[in-house]
Formats: structure tokens, C-alpha cells, sequence
């Protein structure tokens, strides 16, 4: 293998034909003269990205344990929370150093100078186009889509015709619901490069946003006759039968993609997660367990593996994998915490569930679920009339959600039987 054969290596890792440790295998083994050191650094800027990780992945990492596999430090816990694991420490699952990364972008700063592999390029490097599209990606991965999309935005605003930054902004643009900057980006590509896979992509993503599925069904399938092996076509393929409920349509895009990318864990995440939504537990279990066999840094197969674990009834367990999903997160997300909340419900955590929804809430206020959420843990509180504020919130975005209307009555009911206390 030819070490500065950038494309042969890109095709390799790009196409994801090898499992991360094969990759970084591939890469340790590259002969390269001690001048080009810093080369083997560039090149696995692309798998520290994948792995969501800010330390360098040629030294190799363990793969974190599922709960109960190994002995946990002792925690000092008092009360009725005394059978709740703690989180180590909050910044790790409220994910605090999202603002500062999007600041950073923001503000023309480097990504994160003591971030893997910033430190171990020569100085003009450290802004390449290349870095930085690593850099998006693994913001991406780690569920900080501000962040990817101002990254990603910088390296196409210095180089329209990095392409390969591509997928990585489209999909932020599509996490962070820019609809209209989607469909003036497509309208640019289509007109650009009407013979790329990426341009009618970015069309179809426009109308998955608008949820006109078959539509984009179209484009997704146009996508794939010009490229067969364009990743992300076949992965938002699915979703889009995923939505219309067309389940084994959805399975069978996600498993092409398992076999066209070996290496990758996102098409095993998504069956499993396809599994978990028709309560197919146990097929969902062996998917999850193979993405994160792949990816162990990604926190969303922890989410999911939590959400089975809630789903058998093992409460305990899924508060640990919730709180390990939010750990490995650079920004949380609301369906982590109203799950990790829930979780902390069934433990009679009540404090904590209330603190999780809350983060829940301050990242979607406008969530009926979340909202009947907190209302319900106010009032197992003994607080009805608090939760009687929220329930009407929670009423007032989605008028026929039936778990606030009669948990409403209940709290009613809570609030005219406690004594009122007249002062003069």
C-alpha cells in the first residue's frame, strides 16, 4: 500500500470497508518517511471523527462495559435515591462545553487546539479543510449539530468545491431544521453538478424535512443509480420508509447498507432502533449490541440499549446506560434526558427525574410529553398545583394528549383535598 495514495486510503476509509481497530491498524503500519510523521495524523483525524473521540485512535481504546459487567465505584447516597447510580459529575451529561465549541466556530477559533489531531499538524494544517471536515463529523456524532454546522459551513465558505464536506453539513441542516437553506443548497447542487450523488441527496433531504416521504424516496433511489455506494443515500433511504411505517422496506435499506459498509455501525444502530420500535426486543438487543461492538463511543446506541433495558423492566440498568448515553455526548439531546427522567421515575428518583426534565424542556420547550412529564413528577411530589400548571401547559400544545387530561383531573382533585392555610 502506498502511504501517499490519499485516495486509495480515502476509498478504504470513506466506503467504511474496514471496522475502526482494522483502520487504525492500517494506519499504524503505514511506512511513511519521519519528515510525513504528520501525515499519519491527517489521515486519522477521519477515524478520531467516526469514533466521536478527541484522543488520537492510533493508540488503540477498551470497550466500555455494559453495566453490571464490572464492578462500579461506590457512590454515597442517601435517601430514597440510595439504589439510583450518580452521575460522576452534571457537566458530563448537560454537556457544557457545547456553547463553547459553537463560539469558537463562530468566531473564527480553531476547533479545539488541544483536540486530537490539531496539536500534531504543522501550524498551516491545523485549519485544512480536511481537519476541519473531521471536525464536523465528529460533532456530528456526538449530537452538537450547531457546532458541525458552523464547521462545516466554514470549510465550503474557504472551498466550494470540497465536496466531501458535503453529507456532514447537509445533515446538520436537516438535524437543525434549516428547510429553506436546504432547498436553496439543492436547488445550487442540482444546477452544479446535476451528475453527483450528493446534489439530488440534498434534494431528497428537502423533502424528507417537509415530509413528502415518496418524494424523496425518488431522489434518495436517484442518488444510489448514480452512486451505489453513497453512504448516506441508503441510511436516509430507509428513514423515509421508516416514517410511512413501511418497516421491512426501512430493514431492508438499512441491512444493504450493513453490507455494502461493514465497517459501519450506523446501519445496525438503525434496525436495532426499527426492532425497539415494532417491540421486537431481543432482535433489537443483537443489532445494538454489534453497532456498539463498532462504535462504542456512540450515544445513541446507549440510548437505545437503555430504552430496551426500561422497556424489561430493569430500571436500575437503564438509569446507568441513560446516564453513560449523556456522558458520551458533547451536547444532550431530549429524548436522552425525558428517558433518563422516566427511568429515574420508575426508581422513585424524583429530585433527579424532575432535574432530567427539565434539561429536557430547556432543549425542546415546546414538548407536550416533556411538560406532562414534569407536571407528573410535581404531582408524585406532592406538589398538585405546580403539576396542574403544567399539565394545562402541556394541554395547550397538544389538546388530545390523554395522559395530562386525566392526571389533570387527578391533580385537581389532589389540590381541593389539601387543607388551605388562611393567614391574616
Amino acid at each position: 500500500l502506498d502511504p501517499y495514495c490519499h485516495e486509495a486510503l480515502d476509498r478504504l476509509v470513506g466506503n467504511h470497508l474496514l471496522t475502526s481497530d482494522r483502520e487504525a491498524a492500517l494506519l499504524r503500519g503505514l511506512r511513511l518517511h519521519k519528515e510525513d510523521e504528520w501525515l499519519r495524523h491527517l489521515y486519522a483525524a477521519k477515524l478520531a471523527a467516526a469514533r466521536s473521540s478527541a484522543v488520537d485512535p492510533l493508540l488503540g481504546e477498551q470497550l466500555p462495559p455494559l453495566p453490571g459487567s464490572a464492578p462500579a465505584e461506590p457512590a454515597s447516597v442517601t435517601g430514597r435515591d440510595a439504589d439510583v447510580p450518580v452521575p460522576i459529575s452534571q457537566e458530563a451529561w448537560w454537556g457544557r462545553g457545547r456553547q463553547r465549541r459553537s463560539w469558537q466556530a463562530a468566531n473564527g477559533d480553531l476547533p479545539g487546539a488541544d483536540e486530537y489531531p490539531v496539536s500534531l499538524l504543522p501550524a498551516p494544517l491545523a485549519q485544512n479543510g480536511s481537519t476541519l471536515a473531521a471536525q464536523s463529523t465528529k460533532y456530528f456524532y456526538e449530537g452538537d449539530y450547531e457546532s458541525c454546522y458552523q464547521v462545516s459551513k466554514r470549510v465550503l465558505e474557504d472551498d466550494p468545491y470540497h465536496l466531501a464536506t458535503l453529507p456532514v453539513h447537509i445533515a446538520s441542516l436537516v438535524m437543525l431544521d434549516m428547510k429553506s437553506v436546504v432547498y436553496y443548497v439543492a436547488h445550487q447542487l442540482v444546477n452544479a453538478y446535476p451528475t453527483t450523488a450528493v446534489a439530488w441527496f440534498t434534494a431528497g433531504c428537502y423533502y424528507y424535512m417537509v415530509k413528502k416521504y415518496e418524494h424523496a424516496r425518488r431522489f434518495f433511489h436517484k442518488a444510489l443509480a448514480l452512486d451505489h455506494n453513497f453512504a448516506p443515500a441508503w441510511i436516509v433511504y430507509g428513514h423515509a420508509f421508516a416514517h410511512h411505517d413501511e418497516s421491512d422496506q426501512a430493514l431492508a435499506a438499512y441491512r444493504t447498507a450493513s453490507r455494502l459498509f461493514p465497517g459501519s455501525h450506523l446501519p445496525w444502530l438503525f434496525i436495532g432502533m426499527e426492532y425497539v420500535r415494532t417491540n421486537s426486543l431481543q432482535l433489537a438487543q443483537q443489532c445494538l449490541e454489534c453497532a456498539r461492538t463498532l462504535m462504542p463511543t456512540d450515544p445513541h446506541i446507549w440510548n437505545e440499549i437503555g430504552a430496551i433495558a426500561f422497556h424489561r423492566k430493569n430500571y436500575k440498568a437503564a438509569c446507568e446506560l441513560l446516564l453513560k448515553a449523556l456522558s458520551l455526548s458533547g451536547a444532550p439531546e431530549e429524548v436522552a434526558c425525558a428517558n433518563l427522567g422516566h427511568a429515574f421515575l420508575k426508581c422513585k428518583a424524583y429530585d433527579r427525574a424532575l432535574s432530567a426534565f427539565q434539561q429536557a424542556h430547556s432543549l425542546n420547550p415546546r414538548s407536550s410529553s416533556v411538560l406532562s412529564g414534569i407536571g407528573f413528577t410535581l404531582q408524585l411530589q406532592e406538589r398538585p398545583d405546580e403539576a396542574i400548571e403544567y399539565y394545562h401547559r402541556a394541554l395547550s400544545i397538544q389538546r388530545d394528549d390523554p395522559f395530562a387530561a386525566e392526571m389533570l383531573n387527578y391533580a385537581v382533585q389532589e389540590a381541593a383535598e389539601q387543607p388551605c392555610s388562611m393567614e391574616f
